[in-house]
Formats: structure tokens, C-alpha cells, sequence
């Protein structure tokens, strides 16, 4: 073959017309990489986002041959012999689990490493999709610059941006599937291929749920437009119903798209029992079937059972649940960029300059999208229409889910890729200038509205991202001592670190290690099972030097945050801090009510002798009053107190039945001291309990002991108060001394 100049130019534009287009999408969508950061961290966009990709890494990481491939979060004791699995999981598919199990397997026990692979497979997920949804409009459309300006659009906007990197089978790996299937359905309808379109329908099927979505209004669609085309040329219906009836039955039979439904549904069957079957042997051997985890989820999101309805039947009713749904399609046709969401993401900071009626946006998307259908020609309509009709199928059958998870608005993302397609559709002719400018803004909406997604996470507090930095180092170092081993941790005290949320703890943990709740460690030390046993806790400070408590050592003694200790040891030290404070150690309790507080030196000590979880949630105040008002803080000078308001449960310590934690004092001399608890119900505070007491009030009380044995012998003077003689003072006292007294 003779090469020459006329020969590359022309090969060269062949390529640009074939080639550069997807090239030209591939650099937009490398952006979401480019302009991302510190991706082998957690606490990137908010809390939620995080949870869900440490519970997915934690369920890759269980899924094994060795649990018969159950999906779980952690093994747990269900007594003190045996061992169970916590936080069940097995209500889908699992080989989006096993696809991040395979790219987090060469990374070992590294915690970072295997959370920076888990998403940049959710990246190549996103990138993967867009790249099948251009393909799937370009076959289509016939016009490479629609097919990439809708692509471009579409996967713009604020849900696909915000959870492209979400660890997640429910999201960007679930979008990967559907725009899988949306492929196959394109190539058959354009070429009749069969095999692909039921290949890519159950390969999709191993990852999601979100195909059904798609596949039953093709199916339902598909298979009414075949009977229609089938019997549009028969006689009149009264000469010929039998034969109307049997042609239909023949059609149908026929029909490749009941054999495509019927093989889907067996496979989905077949998952699913196997994910049922597994789950009962696992967990469920002496409950009902209706019991399982996996069959209470389906129940209630399906809507069978109360389940979220209970509660908040306000967001489930279709007056409210409507309204919020167009929301959120007008929020997805737009670019992140131009959007102010109110879609109740306080933690988003609205980026755009419009604040757009969002819900008056999805009407005129949805009544656009169908009326436009329309018109679109034979040929586009039913994979069209089946696109548009999947976020719709999806919210309304699973609305009970939908309401709750804003993640799911990802699949209302057929809506604008089917809207932008046939808006611009009429000028595939004549309108070529208009098309390239089309694309060059929706190129610059894509790379706007990636770089201001950045910068939004990029706004989260400095000392979260430290914080989580802090608490996977620390983690790592405990994995490399604990692995397989038992582990007690307090629950309460542990989970303010992950966000309250302990499915982070499960990713920390995960490799075979058992979690006890803590105020077990006198009773499950050391027989219980073959083992060591270990203990995490915040960190151990004795309420103060005490001769009797025994000393304990960190096993972690370079983390900052969670520490690791030997359950045997801090069993010993917490029940010789608990028979400190009980024996008088710290002297009587300066305080009685709710809690006895004690002055342990330089803490005040709080303790309460059957002490239930709930004991711990409400938070405790604590305000220092001073001698002197310019000892405060400047902050502080104008209320003439010092607050101190805490959580308990982080610095709380459990054995048995009872609790106590410590409060540090301030340095600087105290007049009184005022603490208590309080709770909020139906927005207004309540009290709890409160105590008051002066800020030497051991001092005060080792006077008076010393007055009542006989130190100071006979009163000076008697009359309303008697009178004593110290070295240097006056000892003013009165037995039975009133509020009117001390004014």
C-alpha cells in the first residue's frame, strides 16, 4: 500500500471524526481526577459519603469463601462461646464487592492505600459509564457532537459530581451497569444482537439492582410495540378474536424481549437466593425468614412494612415526596455549576449564581422528555424512552428508599441525556456551527462544574481532615498488633470519633478481629475463647494520682487518638479507679443527684453506680465561676463564667454495671461551681439535673470535720452563727444554715 500526503491528511481526518470526539470527552472526564485531592482519605464532601465507602471496603474486604462469601461488617460475640456476624449486608448483588475486593486486594492491610484504589475504581466506573452513554447517543443520534454534548451536560450535574467517588455499588458502579445495558439496547435495536444485549443485561446484573429500572419499561414497551406491529393488519376484531388471541399468544412466545425478561428475572431470582439462603444459615437459623436483615430491607423499601414511614411519614407522602422528586430531576439537568441546591445538603456550599426554581425545572424536563418522545422517530424512541423512564420507575416502585437517599437522584440522569439529545436532534443538518458551539459550552460547564466540586470539599474544616488523618494512622498500628485477635471497645465512648457512625470503626477492623463491647472485660477475661484479648479505648487518664491505681501502658503509645491496651490490664485499672472512688478515696461526693460528683485534685469526677447507655447521651454542663472575673477569658468575662459544656460518653469508663469520667479543673481560683445534664425534646431544653457547690468544697468540708472532732474545742462566741478561732482567721458556722443565712 502506497502511503502519501493525500493519504495522511485523509486518514488523519477520519480519525478526527471518528476518534477525537471521545478523546475529547475522555480529557473533560480526567479533570474530576486532576482537580480531586488526598483521595486516600476519608471525610472528603460529608460524613454520609464516607460511611457508605468504609462500609463497602469493609464488606470486600469479609468477602470470602472462608464466610461462604456472606456480606458483613464485623464478627461480633452472641454469647461467650460463640461468634456471630454484625451489620449483615447481603441485600445485593455481590460482585460490585467483589470488583473492589479485587483491585484492594495487592494492597495488603494498608487502610489508605486500599481506599484510594476503591476510588479510582468508582472513577473509572464514572468515566466508564459517560463513555457508554456517548457511545449509546452517538449510534443514536448519528452525530458525534449531540452524543457528546448531552454526555457532557448530563454527567455534569450536582449528584453525579458530588458521589462519582462514593465506594459504592448502589451509585457510580450501579450507573456503570444501567448505561451497560442502555448499550446493548441500542446495539439491538440498530442490529438485532441479541447475545449482546442479554450478556451485558446479566454481567450488569452481578453489580446492581438499578437495571430492572431500565430493562422493565424496554421489556413491557418492546414487547406491546411487537404485538401492536403483529396484528395492525388484521380483520376487524369481531371476525376474528380467536385468531387475534392466538396470534398474540405467538408473538409472545416468540418475542425476544419476554426471553430477556424471563432470564434476567431468573438470574436476579437466583442471586437473590442465594443471598437469602446464605444470610438464614449465617444469622437467621432461629428466626422467621421475615426476620433476616436482607428481607427487612427489601420489605421496607419496597413499602411492605412501616420501615423508614415510621419515621417520617411527612417525606413519604406523595403531596411531599412529588414535589421533592421533581426538585431533585431540575437539580440534575443542570450543571453543578450553575445550581443553588435546597435540597437540605447543608454541608454544600452553593456554588452558582441563580437559584433556580428547581421544581418548576424537573416539570418542564419531564413533560419535555415525553412530548418530545414523540417525535423522535421509531427507531430512537423505545431505547429513548426507556432511558428517560428508569429514574422514574425506579423512585416511584422504591419510594420508601428514594425519599431518604439522595444518592439514588444519580438515575434521574436519563432525563437530560434524552432531553439534550432531542433538543438538539433538528439541527444534525444544518445547524454544525451551533453543534460546536454547543459542545464547547458543554466541555466548559463539565471542567467548571468539576473544578467547583473540588473546591466545595476542599472548604471542609482542616481539622476533620486531620482528625480522620490522625485516626487511620492510629488504626493501622492497632490492625498490625490485633489481627485476628478479640477486641473489646466501648461503643459509646469510640463512636464520636467516626462521625457516631461505627461502620468507619468496622473499616478500620476489618481482618478477623471480634468486637466486645467493653463494659464485658470483667466478665470475658481471659476463657472465654482461645486468644488474646485487647482493648481500645480514647485514652486512659486516671481521675488522679492515686496510690492504689495500679500503672497501665499504652501498647500503641505513638497514636494520638485511639489507643490500644492489654484487656487484662485496663480491666485491673478500671476496677482499681472504680474501688478508689467507692472506697472514699477521693473523699465523699461534693455533689449528689443524677450523678455524685467527686474532686479528684485537678478533676472533678463524675460517677454513677448503675449507669445505662442512655445515661451517657445528654450533655453534661459545666460552668466555673471565679474569684476574680478577670481570671476568664476575655470571651467569657461579659457572663462572669467559664463554660466547660461536654459530651460524656468519649471520656466515660464502664466495668459492670457502673460509669464514671473526669472533668479537668482550671487553674485559676474558683469561687463555685455549677454542673449538670440537660436534654432537648420538641426544640426546647430541658434540665435534668443540676448541683452547685463552691469551688474549695473540700477544703470547707476538712474544716468542718476538724471543727466536729474538737480541733478548735469550744466556740469563741455563740449566737446566730458560732465563732471559732483559726491561726490566721475567723470560722464562722451554723449547723442548719439557710439560704437567708448565707445572703
Amino acid at each position: 500500500m502506497r502511503f502519501s500526503l493525500a493519504t495522511c491528511v485523509r486518514w488523519a481526518g477520519r480519525c478526527r471524526r471518528q476518534w477525537f470526539p471521545l478523546l475529547l470527552l475522555l480529557a473533560a472526564l480526567s479533570t474530576v481526577y486532576l482537580f480531586g485531592d488526598e483521595w486516600g482519605r476519608l471525610e472528603r464532601l460529608h460524613p454520609n459519603h464516607d460511611t457508605n465507602s468504609a462500609q463497602s471496603l469493609t464488606f470486600a474486604e469479609n468477602l470470602s469463601p472462608r464466610h461462604n462469601f456472606l456480606v458483613f461488617g464485623r464478627l461480633e460475640p452472641k454469647s461467650k462461646s460463640v461468634t456471630g456476624y454484625g451489620n449483615v449486608y447481603n441485600r445485593f448483588p455481590i460482585g460490585g464487592y467483589a470488583l473492589v475486593r479485587l483491585v484492594t486486594l495487592p494492597f495488603g492491610d494498608n487502610l489508605s492505600a486500599k481506599l484510594y484504589a476503591g476510588r479510582m475504581l468508582m472513577l473509572l466506573m464514572f468515566g466508564g459509564a459517560a463513555v457508554l452513554a456517548y457511545l449509546s447517543l452517538r449510534r443514536i443520534t448519528s452525530r458525534r457532537r449531540i452524543a457528546l454534548s448531552a454526555t457532557l451536560l448530563a454527567f455534569a450535574s450536582y449528584y453525579v459530581m458530588a458521589y462519582n467517588d462514593m465506594i459504592s455499588n448502589e451509585v457510580t458502579m450501579d450507573l456503570f451497569a444501567v448505561m451497560l445495558v442502555f448499550h446493548g439496547i441500542t446495539v439491538f435495536g440498530q442490529e438485532r444482537r441479541f447475545g449482546q444485549l442479554l450478556a451485558k443485561s446479566c454481567v450488569a446484573l452481578l453489580i446492581g439492582w438499578h437495571v430492572y429500572a431500565l430493562l422493565l419499561p424496554f421489556i413491557v414497551l418492546g414487547l406491546a410495540g411487537e404485538i401492536i406491529r403483529a396484528n395492525s393488519g388484521q380483520r376487524p376484531l369481531y371476525h376474528s378474536l380467536a385468531a387475534r388471541i392466538r396470534n398474540i399468544a405467538a408473538e409472545i412466545i416468540r418475542s425476544r424481549y419476554l426471553r430477556l425478561g424471563i432470564v434476567t428475572l431468573l438470574l436476579g431470582l437466583a442471586l437473590l437466593s442465594f443471598n437469602i439462603a446464605n444470610e438464614y444459615f449465617a444469622v437467621g437459623k432461629d428466626e422467621p425468614l421475615s426476620e433476616l436483615p436482607s428481607v427487612q430491607s427489601m420489605l421496607n423499601r419496597t413499602g411492605v412494612t412501616e420501615g423508614y414511614s415510621k419515621y417520617n411519614d411527612e417525606l413519604l407522602a406523595w403531596q411531599k415526596f412529588l414535589p421533592k422528586q421533581l426538585e431533585r430531576i431540575g437539580i440534575a439537568a443542570l450543571p453543578y455549576a450553575l445550581t443553588v441546591h435546597t435540597d437540605g445538603l447543608h454541608f454544600m456550599h452553593p456554588p452558582g449564581p441563580w437559584n433556580f426554581p428547581y421544581s418548576d425545572i424537573g416539570m418542564g424536563v419531564v413533560s419535555a422528555c415525553l412530548l418530545g418522545l414523540l417525535f423522535a422517530g421509531r427507531r430512537r424512541r423505545l431505547p429513548l424512552t426507556a432511558l428517560a423512564l428508569s429514574g422514574l420507575v425506579y423512585g416511584l416502585l422504591l419510594r420508601n428508599n428514594v425519599a431518604f437517599h439522595y444518592f439514588e437522584s444519580v438515575f434521574y440522569i436519563g432525563l437530560p441525556l434524552v432531553l439534550i439529545s432531542l433538543i438538539l436532534l433538528p439541527l444534525r443538518r444544518r445547524g454544525r456551527f451551533l453543534l460546536s458551539v454547543t459542545c464547547a459550552a458543554a466541555l466548559a460547564g463539565f471542567v467548571l462544574s468539576s473544578y467547583q466540586m473540588s473546591r466545595t470539599e476542599a472548604e471542609i474544616e482542616v481539622a476533620e481532615f486531620r482528625k480522620q488523618e490522625m485516626l487511620m494512622s492510629d488504626f493501622q498500628e492497632i490492625r498490625s498488633i490485633t489481627q485476628g485477635n478479640r477486641i473489646f471497645m466501648n461503643k459509646a465512648v469510640i463512636a464520636p470519633l467516626f462521625f457516631k457512625d461505627l461502620r468507619i470503626a468496622d473499616y478500620y477492623l476489618t481482618g478477623g478481629s471480634i468486637w466486645y463491647n467493653e463494659t464485658t472485660l470483667p466478665g470475658c477475661n481471659p476463657a472465654c475463647q482461645p486468644g488474646r484479648d485487647f482493648a481500645i479505648v480514647g485514652k486512659v487518664n486516671p481521675p488522679d494520682s492515686h496510690t492504689d491505681i495500679p500503672a497501665v501502658h499504652s501498647l500503641t503509645p505513638s497514636n494520638r487518638l485511639a489507643f490500644l491496651y492489654d484487656a487484662a490490664d485496663l480491666a485491673a485499672l478500671y476496677r482499681a479507679e472504680h474501688d478508689a472512688i467507692r472506697s472514699g478515696g477521693y473523699g465523699p461526693p461534693v455533689a449528689r443527684s443524677d450523678f455524685d460528683v467527686y474532686m479528684g485534685g485537678s478533676n472533678l469526677i463524675y460517677y454513677k453506680e448503675q449507669c445505662a447507655d442512655a445515661d451517657l447521651g445528654p450533655r453534661f454542663s459545666l460552668h466555673f465561676i471565679p474569684r476574680d472575673v478577670a481570671d476568664l477569658p476575655e470571651s467569657s468575662q461579659e457572663y462572669g463564667f467559664d463554660n466547660h459544656d461536654f459530651d460524656f460518653a468519649p471520656r466515660a469508663k464502664r466495668i459492670g454495671g457502673a460509669c464514671w469520667g473526669t472533668a479537668p479543673l482550671p487553674d485559676y481560683p474558683i469561687l463555685r461551681i455549677r454542673t449538670g445534664q440537660r436534654s432537648r425534646a420538641d426544640g426546647e431544653l430541658i434540665r435534668l439535673w443540676q448541683a452547685e457547690f463552691p469551688g474549695n468544697v473540700l477544703e470547707y468540708a476538712a474544716v468542718y470535720q476538724s471543727i466536729m472532732s474538737g480541733v478548735y474545742q469550744e466556740p469563741a462566741a455563740r449566737g446566730n452563727f458560732d465563732v471559732y478561732f483559726s491561726e490566721n482567721r475567723l470560722i464562722y458556722l451554723k449547723e442548719q444554715c439557710s439560704a437567708a443565712d448565707r445572703e
